[in-house]
């Protein structure tokens, strides 16, 4: 029996547990590329028949792939530690021309990098039980990473990836007097560079109409280790709604609020 109760109230606190919006929960982060002119190198699995969706062997470029693979390996067991280094799941790096017009993806002369001016962004897939987070990584041609920082420094925050439970960080936002009334567009997990602590992300629901409306909705970011709401961000933008047609929507800038 005691070990039923300890069960019960240790329960809702995992990651999994199910409450209202838990189903919301989605893949955080962001697999956007660094700019429109670059070709995307991965490693291309044996039976694979389109390389539209793999991208350029990433073998073609193997003495600089080689290279950035390094780097960035000890540029994330440095800040991180090579548990979660290994559990990483790389997806392709994309070499961004900076001063040349990518025309053809198979034009060979572009693989030959040290002819010009580039930089590496680096893709990964992070996995946490149900949790699924995507990131990138922007390095130089020298090998030095130059991007924002994209997961905590492990050994300032011992407990980065001791993650509280989705109905946790959802209670807390629910709390917040700035919620009132409000519905969850979704979850996720997000990065916060100040507090250096993985976060989650809930996004406000949208109050569509029909017609062309400008809208503003907030971001709440709480720490996903102490469950404290950290920052709030609002989003705002315009979108087009016509009967049951596909809302289109028109994002602007977000502004950070305290």
């Amino acid at each position: 029996m005691k070990y039923f109760v300890l069960f019960f109230f240790l329960l809702p606190r995992l990651v999994f547990s199910q409450c209202e919006d838990s189903d919301k929960l989605e893949t955080g982060g962001s697999h956007l590329s660094k700019s429109k002119n670059y070709i995307p190198f991965a490693y291309i699995p044996q039976n694979a028949s389109d390389s539209i969706s793999y991208g350029i062997d990433i073998h073609t470029i193997k003495k600089y792939s080689d290279f950035i693979l390094d780097k960035a390996e000890q540029y994330i067991i440095n800040r991180a530690n090579k548990d979660f280094y290994s559990r990483l799941e790389f997806d392709q790096v994309e070499v961004n021309y900076l001063n040349t017009e990518i025309k053809d993806y198979e034009n060979r002369e572009l693989y030959e990098l040290s002819n010009f001016d580039y930089t590496y962004w680096m893709l990964y897939t992070y996995r946490y039980e149900n949790i699924k987070y995507v990131f990138g990584l922007e390095f130089n041609k020298d090998g030095k990473m130059i991007s924002e920082n994209m997961f905590p420094k492990f050994s300032e925050d011992k407990d980065s990836e001791l993650f509280t439970g989705i109905c946790d960080a959802l209670a807390s936002v629910k709390g917040s007097p700035k919620f009132k009334n409000k519905k969850v567009d979704f979850i996720e997990l997000s990065y916060i560079d100040e507090v250096n602590s993985f976060c989650w992300l809930i996004k406000e629901k949208i109050a569509l109409e029909i017609g062309v409306h400008n809208y503003s909705v907030n971001l709440y970011y709480v720490n996903a280790n102490t469950n404290k709401l950290v920052n709030i961000k609002k989003e705002s933008g315009s979108y087009i709604a016509c009967g049951m047609s596909k809302i289109k929507l028109k994002k602007g800038k977000k502004k950070k609020r305290a």
